[in-house]
């Protein structure tokens, strides 16, 4: 297959007025490698963006599983780096990532794009299974030789091989992709470390800012989650999935659009009642942190 791009970087992504911000953390995260960046969201490009040629949006009301599925979907490269939008990316944190995945990584293999929340930078042993003392993914069906790997580099093909996310029984991004990683570890695959931290998040806790349906919809997905891996018969031979399942996902998300779907972002946040003061501060914190990486 002949591809476009070297990478793409897939965000289900909703947070239009700092797009603009993510995309300049690209470009100094990633000057070595030719590259697309991959948004599916309920809204358009802010103007700043409109221009850009290496920038895919794909309009889809879904939740977050059902948006990475269809993203991959449509990437134009053999690679892609799965992430957020409430984020910056670090200085050449991409370009290394490339050239360490490169030398170290099979097909069958995934990258752990190491980063932080809320300006803490976790340490390797957080995204082991065997690491915090308490870790919830410490269940029957789980290896506590594994790792874990929510934003990852990997793949395309294989990603699509093994079917992807379990779109038809989650709704939210941290259970299903740690349910593919245990999926691709079962099948022989490695999780290797990301040379340094990729990326620096803002955080909502709970139902705070934007953040309530993500909380809501965690609770949700636990129980699930938890069952299928305390379960012989659910994780013995859990590894390949239908890629087709996010056609099992409704094509709306309810709890995100619980009013119907506005215009723009920040019509959202006015119908759905979220909290403007910090929304904003999540803003002037993302663009103070990129004004530190561009020194």
């Amino acid at each position: 297959m002949n591809y476009q791009y070297d990478i793409s970087i897939i965000i289900p992504a909703f947070r239009t007025p700092y797009w603009p911000i993510l995309y300049k953390s690209l470009e100094n995260a990633c000057k070595n490698y030719n590259w697309e960046l991959v948004l599916i969201s309920p809204f358009e490009l802010p103007q700043e963006l409109k221009d850009k040629d290496n920038i895919l949006l794909i309009r889809d009301f879904g939740n977050v599983p059902r948006c990475v599925q269809i993203g991959v979907k449509e990437s134009r490269s053999p690679l892609f780096f799965l992430t957020v939008d409430d984020c910056i990316f670090a200085k050449d944190s991409i370009d290394l990532a490339m050239e360490k995945y490169s030398k170290k990584c099979r097909k069958k293999d995934a990258m752990a794009m190491l980063y932080g929340e809320g300006g803490n930078k976790m340490a390797e042993s957080y995204w082991t299974v065997a690491g915090p003392v308490g870790h919830p993914l410490r269940l029957p069906g789980v290896n506590m030789s594994w790792k874990i790997a929510n934003q990852c580099l990997m793949s395309k093909e294989y990603f699509i091989e093994l079917g992807g996310l379990d779109c038809e029984n989650f709704i939210y991004l941290d259970k299903p992709i740690h349910d593919f990683m245990f999926r691709l570890q079962r099948a022989g695959g490695k999780i290797h470390f990301s040379p340094k931290h990729v990326c620096i998040a803002a955080h909502f806790p709970n139902e705070s800012g934007d953040h309530k349906p993500i909380h809501n919809a965690c609770l949700k997905d636990a129980p699930i989650f938890n069952r299928i891996y305390s379960t012989p018969d659910l994780y013995n031979n859990r590894i390949k999935l239908n890629f087709d399942n996010w056609k099992l996902s409704p094509a709306l998300w309810g709890d995100r659009f619980r009013n119907g779907v506005p215009e723009t972002y920040w019509d959202l946040c006015k119908v759905e009642g979220y909290d403007f003061e910090e929304i904003s501060d999540m803003g002037k914190y993302l663009r103070e942190l990129l004004a530190c990486e561009l020194k």
